[in-house]
């Protein structure tokens, strides 16, 4: 069976990063790879918002316009993984962006505070995710960017 990854669009892509943030670790991506695992992109919900923007907070993306575009993207995204899983590919999970207003997972930016909660669109990801009554293992990408805990994630997509 094919098993596949999706990850946030700035993993794949760094220049879509806010200007004046830090370069992520791409190290997760080697680990991927080396284990003949797919990756698939998802869309980046801020830059489609806009391509030139500076570094913002939680607060600053949560409003009703905002959540209702991420909400369309993550819907595109469940469609997505539905057909993944008909195919009989093994969605191993999705690894998000540690940090991010946006894309998060276990830690966001609020009030320029790290605090452990997701951001605007993987909330909106995870609300879906129930609703469709699916399984989909997420983490921030500097929680699997280590052998053992990548290969804990792994171990999550086999059960």
């Amino acid at each position: 069976m094919n098993k596949v990854v999706l990850v946030c669009h700035c993993l794949l892509d760094p220049l879509t990063r806010a200007q004046g943030t830090s370069p992520l670790s791409r190290h997760i991506l080697t680990l991927l790879l080396n284990e003949n695992i797919s990756l698939i992109q998802l869309p980046c919900p801020e830059l489609i918002f806009g391509f030139i923007r500076s570094p913002c907070n939680k607060e600053d993306y949560d409003t009703p316009e905002y959540r209702e575009h991420c909400r369309q993207l993550a819907d595109n995204i469940i469609n997505l993984i539905h057909k993944y899983r008909q195919a009989n590919h093994t969605v191993c999970g999705l690894i998000s962006i540690g940090g991010s207003p946006s894309c998060g997972c276990q830690r966001t930016h609020i009030h320029g505070e790290h605090v452990h909660e997701p951001g605007v669109f993987i909330e909106e990801l995870q609300a879906l995710v129930r609703e469709h009554d699916m399984n989909l293992n997420i983490v921030d990408h500097e929680l699997v960017s280590d052998g053992e805990s990548f290969r804990a994630f792994l171990k999550k997509c086999e059960e």
